[in-house]
């Protein structure tokens, strides 16, 4: 019995170890002042991802932690963001901005796309735009409700690498080939399928681009041929 019991122990002991872990960090709406909370990520364990590149393992809420918004003015982004400091004619516009989402019920997906807009209204990085519609898509993969905002949710992550490309945000030259084929899996998700050939294609015909891609491209590339828009993968 005795073995039986550390046994067990010893596995939940392992578990509690690859468990997702965060730490709570109250910050203030730059806007209006009001508290939001955030729980920041202090430890989790990866294994592997799907082939849009959301992280699976032990994680837990990892994806819906890392962006909030303001329970008042519905400010969004990450506790970075929330950091931010913005004059009194830049909060006027923000504010301004805001309120087409004041009557929003703000879900986690919603938080990213309010985030996402919010960026672009500011102007920031086309790839960290991107990032925020991409969160919200992992978000609304398995939400049967959510198809038609996940699919809006994955044709702007699309826009925006692509201008992010354009604008040369990205300074390693591995990373092109990445981008490309991440741009190719939304386009398939959305059922684009020209599109996702003609960026699996640059992806595999980088001279830069890392190993994996010529095995996972060419998979995904051939569900584009079949014209199989599956998002579970």
């Amino acid at each position: 019995m005795k073995k039986i019991y550390f046994a067990f122990l010893f596995l939940f002991t392992i578990n509690l170890a690859n468990a997702h872990t965060c730490e709570n960090e109250t910050v203030n709406c730059p806007l209006d002042n009001a508290k939001v909370d955030f729980c920041v990520t202090m430890s989790m364990t990866t294994f592997g991802s799907l082939k849009d590149f959301q992280k699976q393992g032990a994680i837990g809420s990892f994806y819906e932690e890392l962006i909030n918004s303001c329970p008042k003015c519905h400010f969004s982004g990450y506790i970075d963001d929330f950091k931010a400091k913005y004059s009194d004619e830049e909060k006027a516009k923000i504010k301004t901005f805001l309120q087409q989402y004041e009557q929003t019920k703000m879900t986690d997906i919603m938080q990213c796309k309010v985030a996402g807009d919010l960026k672009e209204f500011l102007s920031a990085p086309n790839a960290k735009i991107a990032h925020c519609y991409l969160v919200g898509s992992y978000l609304a993969r398995d939400k049967g409700k959510f198809i038609d905002l996940r699919k809006e949710l994955q044709v702007k992550t699309k826009t925006f690498l692509v201008l992010a490309l354009e604008k040369n945000e990205y300074e390693d030259k591995t990373s092109i080939a990445n981008i490309d084929y991440l741009i190719a899996e939304m386009c398939r998700r959305t059922a684009n399928f020209d599109d996702a050939i003609k960026y699996y294609d640059l992806a595999l015909n980088d001279p830069n681009k890392q190993e994996w891609i010529d095995e996972v491209a060419k998979m995904q590339k051939d569900l584009a041929l079949k014209k199989d828009d599956n998002n579970t993968l």
